[in-house]
This record gives structure tokens, sequence and C-alpha cells, in this order.
């Protein structure tokens, strides 16, 4: 009897140290910090997306913004291998671009990108909204079905502003 619960014990275990018992989404705030949308107090939005993502398969992701416009697109894994020297808040810098490499600069300091994130493995989606807003969101380097707590992120759109997001 007590061989037999061996198997079911180790399995148990597994499961709780791999993580197959965390929620299948993660909620993440969005807050403008340039542009038009960072007026005093700015608003912050909320999203949510499956935190187990894949190179193989894009997840879906959601978000909507306090004016009720409604965000869906699909969250991939890339790996940057170019620097993107836009200027934050310019219509050069509109999404869709490569990457991100000048909102990572221009939140967390200069050549961020270069030390942190180029050459990685990060998280990106393009996001289309219900009203014609277009967003895109960029994750720090991630391990593919592995959450952290202090995953963090940037993301611009085309409108000008740059935002700053968290999980």
């Amino acid at each position: 009897m007590k061989t037999r619960l061996v198997p079911v014990i180790f399995l148990i275990n597994a499961c709780v140290i791999c993580g197959c018992f965390q929620p299948a989404v993660r909620n993440l705030t969005v807050r403008p910090v340039e542009g038009p949308l960072a007026a005093s107090p700015p608003p912050v939005f909320t999203a949510e997306f499956p935190f187990r993502l894949s190179v193989l398969s894009p997840a879906k992701i959601s978000l909507t913004l306090a004016n009720g416009e409604i965000f869906k697109g699909k969250f991939r894994i890339v790996t940057p291998s170019a620097l993107n020297a836009k200027m934050p808040g310019t219509a050069a810098s509109y999404p869709p671009q490569p990457n991100l490499a000048f909102a990572w600069d221009d939140l967390y300091g200069q050549d961020y990108f270069v030390a942190h994130i180029l050459g990685k493995n990060i998280g990106q989606a393009i996001l289309t909204g219900s009203q014609g807003t277009v967003l895109q969101v960029e994750f720090r380097p991630v391990q593919e079905f592995v959450q952290h707590d202090d995953e963090f992120g940037v993301a611009v759109d085309n409108k000008g502003n740059v935002y700053r997001v968290n999980l």
C-alpha cells in the first residue's frame, strides 16, 4: 500500500515545484509615463494574459483602456538582435517596431536595452484597439514556462504615449 503512494506523492510534489497549480492568467498594469495620456494623475490600465508563454505557440492577450477601448492581440517570445534607435513619442516610433529599444532606454536609463535586453528572449505583443489605437508591449527577458514576480516592461502606442508595464 505504501509503495503505491510514492509515485502519487512524487507527482504532487513535482506539480507544486513546477508551478502546475498556478493560475493560468496574470494581471498586469500599464501606466502612461510620457505623451498625451501622462497627465496628472495618469490613468492606469489593466490587462490579462497567460503567463506560460512559449516560442512555439503565441498566447492571446487583451487589455481595456479607461475610455472603454478594448485591445486584442497575440503575445509571443522574440529575441531582439539589433538596436532600434527611434525617439519616443515621434511618429517614427509608432508600432509596429522590431523592438522598443528607445522606450527601454528612456524609462530605465541609457544603454539599458543593450545591457539587459539585446540578444535575450523577451515577451512582445502587438495589440489592436477597437477605436484604432495600436499598442506594442515588451517584457524583460523571460524563460519559457517560468513565472517571475518581478517582471516588468515597456509599451508604446500610435498616439505618442510611452508606458511602464508591471506584473
